[in-house]
């Protein structure tokens, strides 16, 4: 048996994962329902302007038209106009914002100033703008210790700033949103009702729902700028929403039938900052209220809050309901929000249903609203109640395996995990002995990192890791025997909701899950797909997962084998396709190891510092929070340099070699292009393949054994290496 120490298998499954600080490029797809011009009314219903065209006032949140707590904003011709909400206040009408109606800021050295803006949102105090190269534009009209008021910024994120930007993924999304949390909502209140102030600070969170309507991912102005982060949506994931709105970190949702769900959720709420803020699994009742800036440091409530539902509509007559929502702060804590939701009442008049977040009766209100027939959602009352729409599947899925120790498995025992959610959420820990079976309770909530991913981490071959809290429910041990009984509380007793006493890295195949006081041991769950044999993994097992491997082999920029003919306009395509997926992996390597340089200057920063407070009377000190910055610290420090130093080699090492197949593609896909014309993109003509080039790897190794004279190196061969 091979012995494997808590480090070493640290530093085995990082292998699978890796940190990137490169800006993810947004490629141009045509997503955007940006306007070009004067427009009829009609046009402007498909632009999200229900409002109308300069209207009198903004009743609800669009792509293109929007409010926060100061202005009305709308888009008109890739600009931003804007008016003052309060009366007497300037401008009293529509006026370009800032004069160009886009972000600038002369100031500013290499900002990158826009040439259109397609989308807008806004909440609080401030204001987002997405330009039409995916890039997101902030302005803030109160001022913070983070940031200057009265001024557009182009970057955001910590600890380096950058621009963000939709990528892949997120581009075709069916609504985004800014949730912000600042002094105008003053406090939140945990799921125990203890009220927090927000201090000094703010946190402005992007949420966007994906195509599918199941996931929601977000980014916020406090961590690395990217979309790597993930809420779970409504009933497990299963919940098919259709649009989304967002406002002081609360998430509105809506599905095609009419069904509603809320949520208040930010990176803070759900426990994912224990470098900032202090957090509890046992309930208890603070003195001290939200309006209070002490408020502030006592702990946390968890875990988070879930998913709200909603009541239904009430609809009779002509009523009806569209999927145009709104979610808005008007007052302080969780319960000053106003939810709207675009329709008709029972006369026919186009309004919109409103009611207090926590209120069970919706009232509807008459405005000037425009929207299209498609619009309305087609609900039928029934004496059964609305029927559901229809429901997603969940991304629960079953881990099971057993308990290893210094490589040596456990007699006698099984573990299973029956409802792992990668996204995020609670779940349910099996224990199994002798035919019994017991039921205890984890809380995970994902490890923060300080470097930005250009990947999903537990679902592009790279582990997603997490802090992970064990309870035990009141009622686990009944009907057990007393021997079993004996054994769990001898292992978890002292463990119940002691927070993140555990750590997981988890995949979309395997489950590692340890206690971090334990250096020898770990448990090893697996969906079934492969063994669940803990032993040394294999580097190449889940090079396959990468989404950049994947990629490599896609129709989008492979030409079928089997094809006899292609036109020259389809080649060319593939070629230049080819050309942009090459440089975005140079840009890759090269942000890569220069996220290596930013790990060792973060370590460097930080470890000294964590020491010195660790080791002197300033550990007793958490004003500012010196203590609970250290608290959990040294934990995601290491395991963050262990993830930049040993996995971001890994994928340079596979960028790499992709880089060297994409030029070795691009050499022959040149060279089909010569017996063409190159006058008419529709021309087509047969083609055949070198002999010495293929596809994939497989084919070059055979290429290798077969014809080693076409792999020495000379001018007829492409390579001088092979990697398979």
């Amino acid at each position: 048996m091979v012995k494997m120490t808590k480090t070493t298998a640290l530093l085995v499954f990082v292998l699978f994962s890796s940190c990137a600080i490169s800006r993810t490029l947004y490629l141009g797809e045509d997503i955007y329902s940006g306007k070009t011009g004067p427009q009829s009314l009609e046009t402007a219903y498909n632009a999200g302007d229900i409002n109308g065209l300069f209207p009198e006032a903004v009743y609800i949140k669009t792509r293109t038209q929007t409010f926060n707590a100061y202005h009305y904003y709308i888009l008109n011709d890739g600009l931003i106009w804007y008016k003052s909400i309060a009366n007497g206040k300037k401008p009293a009408g529509w006026t370009l914002f800032q004069r160009t109606g886009l972000p600038h800021n002369p100031l500013k050295i290499g900002f990158n100033k826009p040439k259109r803006i397609v989308e807008i949102s806004a909440d609080a105090d401030e204001l987002v703008a997405l330009s039409d190269e995916g890039g997101f534009y902030r302005y803030c009209f109160d001022r913070t210790i983070a940031h200057k008021s009265n001024v557009w910024l182009d970057r955001q994120g910590w600890p380096d700033e950058e621009q963000l930007f939709l990528d892949r993924r997120t581009a075709k999304n069916l609504s985004w949103a800014l949730g912000k949390r600042n002094s105008h909502v003053l406090y939140y209140e945990d799921p125990f009702g203890n009220q927090h102030h927000n201090g000094t600070m703010e946190i402005a969170t992007t949420y966007v729902l994906l195509e599918d309507g199941q996931e929601i991912c977000y980014s916020d102005t406090g961590l690395p700028g990217d979309f790597s982060r993930n809420y779970i949506g409504p009933e497990r994931g299963a919940f098919k929403a259709a649009a989304l709105s967002a406002s002081a970190s609360t998430m509105f949702v809506i599905n095609d039938a009419g069904e509603m769900y809320t949520r208040l959720a930010d990176f803070d709420s759900i426990g994912c900052d224990p470098m900032w803020f202090k957090y509890t699994y046992i309930p208890y009742k603070a003195d001290v209220p939200g309006t209070n800036y002490f408020s502030n440091f006592n702990e946390w409530g968890l875990p988070a809050e879930d998913w709200r539902p909603q009541p239904p509509i009430p609809l009779a007559g002509n009523a009806a309901i569209t999927r145009h929502i709104t979610i808005l702060q008007n007052g302080q804590g969780n319960g000053a929000r106003e939810l709207r939701v675009a329709g008709l009442n029972e006369a026919g008049k186009t309004g919109y249903w409103t009611k207090a977040i926590f209120s069970d009766t919706w009232e509807f209100k008459t405005a000037p609203l425009h929207f299209s027939e498609d619009a309305i959602l087609k609900i039928t009352n029934s004496a059964e109640g609305d029927p559901r729409a229809e429901r997603g599947p969940s991304p629960d899925k079953q881990y099971s395996g057993y308990y290893w120790n210094a490589g040596e498995r456990e007699n006698g025992w099984r573990y299973t995990i029956p409802n792992f959610n990668i996204l995020e959420g609670d779940c349910d820990f099996r224990i199994t002995w002798q035919g019994e079976t017991c039921t205890l309770k984890l809380y995970p909530v994902e490890m923060w990192t300080y470097l930005k991913r250009n990947y999903l981490p537990g679902r592009t071959g790279s582990p997603k890791m997490f802090m992970v809290t064990l309870a035990i429910p009141g009622n686990a041990f009944h009907g057990l025997s007393a021997p079993f009984t004996t054994q769990l509380s001898r292992k978890y007793a002292k463990k119940d909701k002691k927070v993140f006493q555990y750590t997981i890295a988890a995949s979309s195949s395997y489950i590692l899950l340890w206690d971090t006081d334990d250096k020898e041991s770990m448990i090893f769950l697996t969906d079934g797909t492969e063994s669940d044999q803990y032993t040394a993994f294999q580097q190449a097992r889940l090079v396959k997962d990468f989404e950049e491997t994947a990629r490599y082999h896609s129709p989008e920029l492979t030409i079928d084998r089997r094809t006899a003919a292609i036109s020259y306009g389809e080649l060319i395509n593939k070629i230049e396709l080819n050309k942009i997926f090459r440089d975005e992996l140079k840009y890759q390597v090269r942000a890569l190891k220069w996220s290596q340089l930013t790990a060792l200057k973060f370590n460097f920063t930080y470890i000294p510092a964590h020491y010195i407070i660790r080791l002197s009377p300033l550990r007793f000190v958490d004003l500012p929070k010196i203590r609970t910055v250290t608290s959990f610290g040294e934990r995601i420090i290491l395991a963050n340099s262990s993830y930049i130093y040993t996995t971001s080699n890994v994928r340079i090492q596979v960028y790499e070699k992709i880089i060297e197949l994409l030029e070795i593609r691009l050499r022959c896909y040149n060279e089909l292009t010569n017996g063409f014309s190159k006058t008419a993109a529709a021309e087509t003509r047969e083609i055949s393949f070198p002999l010495w080039y293929s596809e994939n790897i497989t084919g070059y190794s055979k290429v290798w054994f077969n014809t080693p004279e076409l792999c020495s190196g000379s001018n007829n061969a492409p390579f001088t290496k092979i990697w398979y």
